[in-house]
């Protein structure tokens, strides 16, 4: 991209011509600039904001290309577009400026619309375009084509090795295409090609990696063995991921064996953390004792990872043996998924020791005062189903917003069991009746946790419930007592779960009638001379924020740092080689703020570990919850605000608990 402009008089000029006033000469251009410093950017950022469609549109048409460029990559970043914009887009598939073009094709491929996939098709190469549009229209293709355009893509074998852009954008259109449930078995198979050929750009056996990690893909015997020798001497982590899943879903007794040796010796927690997940293809008695040793890995998050393998795979034969090793752990981390593993697996029939583990876990829940030590208690006590009015009455007794969401999520999963009716028998009835009590008081006392999870135990199981909740205005009087956007989760849920008990169809997404929040420009100059440093319990962690790509996002995250509000809050989501998440009020993973800021998804990849992204309900509504994640997450390409990156400290990232501690954000 070129990164020129005549100069300032350029965008006086232009500014000029697009309120109406008549330029005294043709103004010069020298390709693209998207400085976000400078005025006439700040004016386009700001009309992306505000979703303001025909300002945007009049930028779209300039003839200044950089404003041509950044009104693009704006409407990229929309939850939706109309036929008027979609239409003005297609227009500029063919734009005499190559960046916009490939900007143009990103838009087109985050609309979703199957209709532009083949007009995307068709600009390909029609111009002599630069290689790198013609990688960002296979990409969008992904994003929007059919099965046929998959084949299409997929039998294209005129690209060689040092075709590095195009074939790693055919790779990404495969991996797109899969992320939206269209797959086929030659796309599979391409993937696998570009993973097994070591001389390979890594821009094409990373995709390649990423699909395998997610998609399952058959192997022959001469492919397991490359694979196993992969697992033996490949250094990318990224690779390593993909080839151990890939591994895991052959079952082959020679796969196990690399896998279980790999598991041993990987150097890296998030491929033993892989390893792992792919050893649940296997018999179980033949990697029991392998993922028991994982139990006492150095890395809290693989040993987390070893404790749900046995909560999802275990026996009911080893019931008695999880019971023991969570009275042995004294890792807190680990001792309440091993009980839970216990509650889950042991028959019926061992009426005493169920009586033991139970005893175990409220005896532990009265001696300790860490709310997320008691969310694990209570997920526990939640794998016996008879535990539903203990789960209740903790509730009720707890103030603590992480304790009582946990508790009513507990109760969700009782309610949601496929075996509700045959566990319960002849209670299934009554025990019906006493949850819908309970759920229908977590909705009126309008905490977004227990909210949000009791309306979706409602929304889930409506045809059990409708007997007991026939009055609807109980449910308007709780949606008008949320407050939004703030409570926009919980809003939503309740609205569905309203419309499911009275039998109606369900409604669209509410959206909060409430103004984006405002970019501050003169915070963002914060971003561009330093960083953030965000201390913790466990390290510190350095940010580098990106006003450029997400200057609203940058904005608002800034002037909570400065208002210290961050200070104290924790981290209460970690889900192992995936992400940390906090940032929230409540320490619960619900409700926001009284604001709402805008959904910024100009075109980076989640490509990498220690990028720093937004949590959402859903486009533009994120607030102040964030998350790091701890490895390439392309599944979130175009979904969700990327506005920073780890530069120092992704090992603390990488340690991070559930309830880590935030103790300090400060700008540097």
């Amino acid at each position: 991209m070129t990164i020129r402009f005549s100069g300032f008089f350029s965008f006086v000029v232009i500014s000029l011509l697009l309120s109406g006033c008549i330029p005294p000469s043709e103004p010069v251009y020298e390709g693209v600039l998207v400085d976000h410093n400078t005025e006439p950017a700040r004016r386009v950022f700001n009309l992306q904001n505000n979703r303001q469609v025909d300002s945007l549109l009049l930028y779209l048409n300039s003839e200044n290309p950089s404003f041509r460029f950044m009104a693009a990559e704006a409407f990229g970043s929309f939850p939706s577009v109309s036929e008027e914009v979609k239409d003005s887009l297609l227009v500029h598939l063919r734009d005499r400026n190559p960046d916009v073009r490939e900007v143009v094709a990103y838009a087109l491929g985050q609309i979703g619309d199957e209709a532009v996939a083949d007009k995307l098709s068709l600009a390909f190469d029609t111009l002599g375009t630069p290689v790198k549009f013609n990688a960002a229209v296979l990409a969008a293709v992904g994003k929007t084509g059919d099965a046929q355009n998959l084949e299409q893509i997929t039998n294209i074998t005129t690209y060689q090795d040092v075709d590095t852009l195009l074939s790693a954008g055919q790779a990404w259109c495969i991996y797109y295409f899969a992320n939206r449930n269209i797959s086929s078995v030659e796309g599979g198979e391409k993937m696998l090609t570009w993973l097994l050929n070591k001389n390979a750009p890594m821009e094409m056996r990373k995709p390649a990696a990423y699909y395998l990690q997610r998609f399952k893909v058959d192997i022959n015997e001469e492919q397991e063995k490359v694979l196993r020798g992969l697992m033996r001497n490949e250094t990318n982590p990224g690779v390593l991921m993909g080839t151990a899943r890939t591994l895991g879903r052959s079952k082959t007794s020679t796969a196990r064996v690399a896998l279980l040796r790999a598991s041993r010796t990987a150097p890296d927690w998030r491929v033993r953390t892989e390893i792992i997940r792919a050893l649940a293809d296997f018999e179980y008695t033949s990697v029991r004792e392998p993922i028991v040793e994982r139990l006492k890995d150095e890395h809290p998050l693989v040993r987390k990872t070893a404790a749900n393998f046995l909560l999802n795979n275990g026996t009911p034969a080893d019931a008695t043996f999880y019971r023991q090793l969570a009275r042995d752990s004294s890792r807190t981390d680990t001792r309440y998924v091993l009980y839970a593993a216990a509650n889950r697996h042991l028959p019926l029939s061992f009426s005493d020791y169920r009586g033991r583990i139970n005893y175990d876990l409220q005896r532990a829940y009265a001696n300790t005062t860490d709310p997320y030590e008691k969310t694990g208690i209570l997920n526990a006590l939640a794998e016996f189903p008879w535990n539903y009015r203990t789960i209740y009455e903790l509730y009720q007794q707890s103030d603590q917003a992480p304790v009582r969401s946990a508790a009513a999520q507990a109760l969700y999963s009782i309610s949601t069991r496929e075996d509700f009716v045959a566990f319960f028998r002849s209670s299934s009835r009554r025990v019906r009746l006493d949850l819908s009590t309970y759920f229908r008081e977590m909705i009126t006392s309008l905490e977004a946790g227990p909210s949000f999870s009791s309306a979706n135990a409602l929304k889930e199981n409506a045809a059990d419930y409708q007997v007991f909740l026939q009055q609807p205005d109980w449910f308007n009087t709780a949606l008008r007592g949320f407050n939004l956007p703030k409570d926009i989760e919980p809003y939503r849920a309740v609205d569905a779960a309203r419309a499911a008990i009275l039998g109606e169809p369900e409604p669209e997404p509410h959206v909060a009638d409430v103004a984006s929040k405002a970019i501050d420009w003169d915070i963002i100059g914060l971003a561009d001379k330093g960083n953030v440093v965000l201390r913790t319990d466990a390290g510190k962690i350095t940010l580098k924020l990106w006003p450029a790509k997400a200057p609203a996002t940058v904005s608002s995250f800034l002037s909570l740092v400065q208002a210290k509000y961050y200070d104290g809050k924790v981290f209460h989501r970690i889900v192992p080689n995936f992400v940390a998440q906090g940032g929230g009020p409540t320490g619960d993973g619900f409700g926001s703020e009284d604001f709402s800021i805008r959904t910024e998804t100009p075109g980076p990849r989640w490509d990498r570990p220690g990028l720093i992204g937004m949590a959402s309900a859903g486009k533009d509504t994120e607030g102040v919850q964030f998350f790091i994640t701890h490895r390439p997450t392309p599944h979130l390409d175009g979904g969700y605000t990327i506005f920073g990156e780890v530069v120092d400290g992704q090992e603390v990232v990488d340690r991070l608990v559930m309830g880590s501690k935030i103790e300090s954000v400060e700008i540097r």
